[in-house]
């Protein structure tokens, strides 16, 4: 039987080679043409490399790394590179910050993001969560179900498909079922983003006061959610869908790279996105400039950068004030 690699299982023996210098100068082409084979597999490449650092700092907290080859036996200890590539086919999950080893359980498990920081966790059922800045997901799993809630900010969910168990995320009082597809949502004070890129999810939000883990089957609005359709439920009204773009999808979840998008979103929006990744915080000081329109990619958390593109291309000018940045019109020359 031939065994067919994921591209994540892929990208991460291409880790595991250059990591113990077992690549070749003549491998090195054949990586270059993998990496540009597909627009997923720099994507794989770069999250492998960031589970790499994981666990070289692990090893450094617990005075581990890889055993001498003269000193490995049939009892020897399993070295990390077999465990990257491990963490990827069986789906174990390493976290970051307190680096939680998460074994295959029933109980709630809880990932979390500080402001900054983005983070991708293989789930025990072979989902993939990738959490935005800020962001906070419990999660339990079952023999009958797979049952999440989002308790703030926004992650995306890869999730391997399971026909006995549905993948149901809770948001508020809103609930997101899915069995094998892709899904990211968003919850902010007052609505709650679906946006859907691969297969179909069915939402559900509740019309009164209630959880909406709670409240299934009684006062909820339902919707089904293709992919590249996005939702956005706004207190007890039904869920409003629009089609987006493969471009737009992709634009929207630039997150996921450590990246904000913009494509003509006022000044305002802009620096609410970018504010929510950082610390520090950007001030516009005027209506009219913040109504001004802004296009381009951005690092998520280099604040100074975006500050000083933005006052160059708006002609105006930026002056930090402590932790604050405050874009402001610029003078008018006599």
């Amino acid at each position: 039987m031939q065994i067919v690699e994921t591209i994540d299982e892929q990208a991460a023996r291409w880790v595991a080679r250059i990591d113990s210098g077992k690549l070749k100068a003549e491998e090195d082409p054949l990586l270059q043409a993998w990496l540009r084979a597909d627009a997923r597999h720099q994507g794989a490449y770069i999250r492998a490399r960031a589970r790499w650092v994981d666990f070289d700092r692990l090893a450094a907290l617990h005075g581990t790394s890889d055993p001498p080859l003269e000193e490995i036996g049939p009892r020897r200890e399993i070295s990390r590179r077999q465990l990257l590539v491990a963490a990827s086919v069986a789906g174990i999950a390493i976290v970051g910050g307190g680096f939680s080893w998460l074994a295959l359980r029933r109980d709630e498990v809880r990932y979390a993001t500080e402001i900054g920081e983005v983070r991708r966790v293989a789930l025990v059922d072979g989902s993939t969560l990738i959490l935005n800045t800020a962001s906070e997901v419990t999660a339990s799993f079952g023999k009958r179900q797979r049952a999440l809630r989002l308790v703030r900010g926004e992650a995306l969910f890869e999730v391997a498909h399971d026909k006995a168990r549905p993948f149901t995320v809770y948001a508020h009082r809103s609930t997101v079922r899915a069995v094998g597809t892709a899904f990211a949502i968003r919850l902010e004070p007052t609505q709650l983003d679906v946006t859907v890129t691969e297969g179909v999810v069915e939402l559900e939000s509740a019309t009164a006061s209630g959880d909406g883990a709670a409240s299934r089957g009684t006062g909820r609005i339902g919707a089904r959610v293709g992919a590249m359709q996005q939702a956005v439920v706004v207190a007890s009204r039904a869920p409003q869908l629009s089609a987006i773009t493969p471009e737009e999808a992709e634009r929207q979840l630039a997150w996921r790279e450590g990246l904000v998008s913009f494509n003509g979103e006022t000044l305002q929006v802009a620096v609410a996105e970018i504010n929510r990744h950082n610390r520090r915080r950007i001030v516009v000081e005027d209506s009219a400039l913040g109504a001004r329109p802004v296009v381009g990619i951005f690092r998520a958390t280099d604040l100074d950068a975006f500050a000083a593109a933005a006052a160059a291309a708006l002609k105006a000018r930026a002056v930090t004030d402590g932790d604050t940045i405050r874009l402001q019109p610029a003078p008018i020359q006599d």
